[in-house]
């Protein structure tokens, strides 16, 4: 623990989570280390949200990451990683993400895991990280670490550092290999893993993939005391987590009353005939796609006019000429904001999962175009329950674009399909910020292990009882021998009875005959 005096924490959020953590008139205030290597925007949103919250509690917070605020509160310190590694946002091209793998294969995370994790990992021989390991040496501790876990394991040392509770956030869904390290059970035979395209439900085939392809996981993720995770059962169905496995999907999602730019609030007030929300996130630039492809999505403009359309571009000036009249551009769109307007009628996005989760707190059916990574499969899955179209790019047409835009907009089977699961996923007893804020206390009140299951600290023979099926078998196979040389003997008895009958009959009938 730190030497400096702990006080008690004003209380800011609502009266209905204040009912929940039991009324209680304030908290103790943590000294908390957030460290969020990624340089990564929408990475960064959902830990930036984390952080801010528990600012907004009146705890003391040191963050590294590669995004400080413009106007961080006093008990919100930003160590800046900005310029430390190459910059992903509004700087990767269409020749830069095309060699990537397009989905989430065994292959393409062993692929991220040596373009990403060596990078991230080096960040730790930074002047800034080198002053933090030997300061706090000297001046004390912290009380908690949050860290965000995304292929960098090492970031999970500061918590065996400092002898202190970790919490780590997940930006994805729950990855399969933190399963193991955290006790939580997970039965492949109805869950798909986190590599693979299957859906619930699998056939045999399917489930032995499932099954032989499980991957094992590291020793320091077992340090974890809590995972925040990207996760709700309304997306990826109801599964059980451990106590220490808290999801949170939609951490990110603000949904304030921040004001659009007037030039856009018009835009889209005079939108009566409807207006398409064109973006492929915060890391691709549309402008660098093929001249063939941008055409495309000109033509298309143009065959759904008169709706109107929003489209990010960040270099306008890489655009071809002639853009349509319908046509607005933008370097940026406070997205949330516009996907609540009453005119939005699509979204026309890259299938990210973070711009996925904010179209369905928003109620807007989406036309996917997936690019790389996880995209493919987001993109799918929103396509399987019904609230999505989907266009390849390898087979995009302004026919295509088009029919797909205009049966989005036209079929209303998209939008109720879509109401229906964001009844679903904003129907929670406590927003995704107050849980993860909540949780994150619990452990800075209650210490490391609070959480801990079990199974994280037994052998595997044992979590699988393998130990207890083998005393079973062994038990019967006892049962079995002992029955088998008990039969045996009275058989083998009755044997020599009759036997021995036998020959004095013989004995008997030989007398009389002579």
């Amino acid at each position: 623990m730190s030497s400096w005096k702990r006080a008690p924490c004003q209380m800011t959020t609502s009266l209905v989570l204040l009912l929940l953590i039991g009324l209680q008139s304030g908290v103790d205030c943590l000294r908390i280390l957030a460290i969020f290597p990624l340089n990564s925007h929408s990475h960064s949103a959902m830990c930036i949200s984390l952080a801010k919250g528990l600012a907004a509690r009146g705890h003391e917070l040191d963050v590294y990451s590669h995004y400080p605020l413009k106007n961080p509160p006093p008990n919100y310190r930003d160590h800046s990683l900005a310029g430390s590694l190459p910059a992903y946002t509004n700087n990767m091209t269409y020749d830069m993400v095309m060699p990537a793998q397009p989905s989430l294969s065994p292959s393409s995370i062993k692929k991220a895991f040596e373009q990403i994790s060596t990078p991230l990992c080096g960040l730790m021989e930074l002047p800034i990280f080198k002053d933090l390991r030997e300061k706090n040496f000297k001046n004390g501790s912290y009380d908690l670490v949050i860290v965000e876990v995304f292929l960098a394991d090492c970031y999970l040392a500061w918590g065996r550092h400092f002898n202190i509770p970790m919490v780590g956030v997940m930006t994805t869904p729950l990855i399969d290999w933190f399963n193991e390290p955290l006790g939580n059970p997970f039965n492949t035979a109805a869950i798909p893993g986190s590599t693979v395209k299957f859906r619930h439900p699998m056939n045999f085939w399917q489930r032995s993939f499932n099954t032989i392809g499980y991957p094992t996981a590291s020793d320091l993720e077992k340090d974890l005391d809590l995972l925040i995770v990207n996760s709700h059962l309304s997306l990826e169905g109801p599964r059980a987590y451990v106590p220490a496995i808290v999801p949170v999907a939609g951490l990110h999602i603000s949904d304030d009353d921040t004001k659009l730019p007037k030039v856009v609030q018009k835009w889209l007030d005079d939108s009566t005939a409807g207006c398409v929300y064109f973006s492929f996130g915060s890391m691709l630039m549309i402008e660098t796609f093929p001249k063939p492809m941008l055409k495309a999505f000109y033509d298309s403009f143009k065959a759904i006019a008169p709706v109107r359309i929003l489209w990010k571009i960040h270099k306008p000036e890489l655009l071809p000429p002639d853009l349509p009249s319908n046509v607005m551009t933008q370097k940026w769109f406070p997205q949330n904001q516009v996907l609540k307007h009453k005119n939005t009628k699509v979204f026309v996005t890259h299938g990210g999962l973070m711009s996925s989760q904010e179209a369905i707190q928003f109620g807007v059916p989406m036309v996917g175009i997936p690019v790389f990574a996880d995209q493919q499969q987001n993109v799918n899955v929103n396509v399987y329950r019904g609230i999505s179209a989907k266009v390849t790019l390898s087979e995009l047409t302004e026919e295509k674009l088009t029919k797909a835009i205009t049966d989005v907009i036209q079929n209303p089977v998209y939008r109720k399909n879509l109401e229906k699961l964001r009844s679903l996923f904003v129907d929670r007893p406590m927003s995704a910020l107050d849980t993860a804020v909540y949780w994150a206390e619990y452990i800075g009140r209650h210490g490391k292990h609070s959480l801990r299951s079990p199974l994280v600290d037994m052998p595997w023979y044992q979590k699988n009882l393998f130990d207890v099926y083998g005393f079973i078998l062994f038990t019967l196979y006892a049962v079995y021998f002992l029955m088998k040389l008990l039969v045996k003997k009275v058989f083998g008895h009755f044997k020599k009875d009759s036997k021995h009958s036998t020959i004095i009959r013989t004995e008997v009938t030989a007398k009389k005959k002579n």
